[in-house]
C-alpha cells in the first residue's frame, strides 16, 4: 500500500511537471507567432514604400532627348516635355538669372517670360501619344544639412 501510494504521488508530480511544462511552451509559440506577423507587416510596408513612383510599364525623364532614348516618337516627346515645363512654371519660382537658378535647383530651362525654372522630371507610360499628359512631376531642389553640405531634395509638384 505504501508502495502504491508513492506511485500515486510519483505520477501526480509528474502531472503538474508537464502541466507546468506546457503553459510555459505555449507563450513562446504566440511569441513566435506575434514575432512572425510582425515581421511579415514591415516587410510588407518596406516593399510597398519603395515601389518605384512610375509604375508599370512608364519612365521616368525630363528631356527630349532621354524621353527619345526610352523610344518615344520625337513629336510626342516635344509635346509632353512642353507640358511638363509648362507646369512646372505655373508652380514654381522663377528667378531673373541661371546662376541662381542653378545653384538653388539641380538643372534650369528659360521659359518664355526671360525667368528661369528648374527642369521637371515626370513619368510617361509606354505608348503614349502627344495628348499624354506626364504625371509624377518633381523637381530637384539642393538644400544644406547641418555640416553646410548640399543634399538634393525632391520637390513634388502638384
Amino acid at each position: 500500500m505504501l508502495r502504491l501510494k508513492g506511485a500515486l504521488q510519483a505520477k501526480r508530480a509528474t502531472k503538474k511537471i508537464e502541466k507546468g511544462s506546457s503553459m510555459i511552451v505555449t507563450p513562446s509559440k504566440g511569441f513566435i507567432i506575434a514575432a512572425a506577423l510582425v515581421a511579415a507587416a514591415l516587410t510588407a510596408f518596406v516593399i510597398t514604400r519603395r515601389a518605384p513612383a512610375c509604375g508599370g510599364k512608364g519612365q521616368i525623364m525630363s528631356t527630349i532627348s532621354e524621353c527619345k532614348s526610352w523610344g518615344f516618337d520625337a513629336s510626342t516627346c516635344e509635346a509632353v516635355v512642353g507640358k511638363a515645363r509648362a507646369i512646372a512654371k505655373r508652380a514654381t519660382p522663377g528667378l531673373d538669372n541661371s546662376v541662381k537658378c542653378e545653384t538653388q535647383f539641380t538643372d534650369c530651362f528659360k521659359a518664355d517670360d526671360e525667368s528661369y525654372h528648374p527642369i521637371p522630371s515626370f513619368c510617361l507610360q509606354q505608348g503614349a501619344t502627344a495628348a499624354a499628359e506626364p504625371t509624377d512631376l518633381h523637381y530637384l531642389e539642393y538644400e544644406s544639412d547641418r555640416m553646410n553640405r548640399k543634399k538634393t531634395h525632391e520637390v513634388p509638384i502638384r
